[in-house]
């Protein structure tokens, strides 16, 4: 598996995944991550569900993971990954699935846009997108830049492309209007996604706040811990009051483009917690 100390597996860039795709060698790694845009809501425009929404709506998803990013990826279901976790044969994402939050609508985005900005009083808004640096944090960010500015008349949106560490310190210190932000499962638990945007978990940047979403979040992990089919249901129903107030708006569930040689064998991958089991991994000639 290893040559002079490297896996012969090999990480590829946007570009890379999007030229090596029919490679007999690639080998798409679907990520419990996902990709989200998350809000300042300290500021008054956030504040507001329509402009939260419109922003959302405006973003053409399908082809954000299909022609931007071309690795594989899918779009967001949800705040919770696919495949993550499942009761009595449903998948979680499946249980908790609702339009609100995740659907592409220029016509229904025009009209909450405009209705935000005059509940707001305003006729136009900027704000700037924070994002990373990497190749694909760069192309995501251009792409809803260009969405947002082509389907919301009266924004415009500065990107500002940084460091990772430099991204997460503005975004945990609130210095951001708008984050491209993500994160990726610890373990196989709604929970793991769930609980970052209760009221006092020190990893909502947004700070967004429901007190029905704590209640539930809270219950889960309580009243209802020991109970499977309460607490499900408890996380199911937050997952739909995030999605249903736009507390985030989920873009696309991460996939790692990889090539990896064929003579590879019994390698095992996890989409969450440690990537990669090496136990029954063994190389053929």
């Amino acid at each position: 598996l290893y040559q002079s100390g490297k896996l012969d597996e090999t990480l590829l860039g946007a570009e890379q995944a999007k030229q090596l795709s029919n490679s007999k060698d690639f080998t798409p790694r679907k990520e419990s991550r996902i990709n989200y845009l998350e809000y300042n809501q300290t500021e008054k425009e956030f504040q507001n569900k329509k402009i939260r929404e419109a922003i959302s709506l405006a973003i053409n998803r399908t082809q954000l993971v299909k022609k931007v990013l071309g690795d594989g990826s899918t779009t967001a279901s949800g705040i919770v990954s696919t495949g993550l976790a499942s009761y009595k044969g449903k998948d979680f994402v499946t249980a908790a699935k609702t339009s609100a939050g995740i659907s592409y609508n220029k016509q229904k985005a025009k009209q909450l846009w405009q209705e935000g900005l005059k509940e707001l009083g305003v006729k136009k808004f900027d704000f700037t997108l924070l994002a990373d640096d990497t190749d694909s944090a760069k192309n995501v960010s251009e792409y809803i830049q260009s969405q947002l500015e082509e389907n919301l008349p009266g924004i415009n949106v500065s990107v500002e492309n940084v460091p990772f560490k430099t991204r997460l310190t503005r975004a945990e210190n609130g210095n951001f209007q708008v984050v491209l932000s993500g994160w990726g499962a610890d373990f196989s638990d709604p929970i793991t996604f769930l609980q970052l945007f209760t009221s006092d978990n020190s990893y909502n940047d947004g700070k967004w706040k429901n007190a029905q979403y704590d209640k539930l979040i809270n219950a889960s992990g309580s009243t209802n811990a020991t109970n499977q089919a309460k607490r499900w249901q408890n996380m199911v129903d937050a997952s739909k009051i995030l999605m249903k107030d736009q507390g985030i708006a989920p873009l696309y569930q991460q996939t790692q483009a990889t090539l990896i040689k064929s003579k590879i064998k019994g390698l095992i991958y996890n989409s969450a917690g440690v990537n990669y089991n090496f136990k029954d991994t063994y190389v053929t000639k």
